[in-house]
C-alpha cells in the first residue's frame, strides 16, 4: 500500500500492517500508487564521425 506523509508531501510504499498503524494518525493518508517518473532518454545520434 502507499501512504502519503501530509507534513512532508512524500509518498511511501509500506506493508499493509504498517500502513494501518500510520493511517491512525492525522499525518498520513492512503494514496494510489504514484505514476513512475519517466527517465529522460537521450536520442542516439548516428555515427557521423569518420576515422582519421
Amino acid at each position: 500500500m502507499f501512504v502519503k506523509n501530509l507534513k512532508t508531501d512524500i509518498t511511501w510504499a509500506v506493508t499493509e500492517e504498517h500502513g494501518a498503524r500510520l493511517l491512525r494518525t492525522e499525518d498520513f493518508e492512503e494514496v494510489e500508487a504514484p505514476k513512475p517518473k519517466r527517465a529522460a532518454t537521450k536520442k542516439s545520434e548516428p555515427d557521423n564521425e569518420t576515422d582519421k
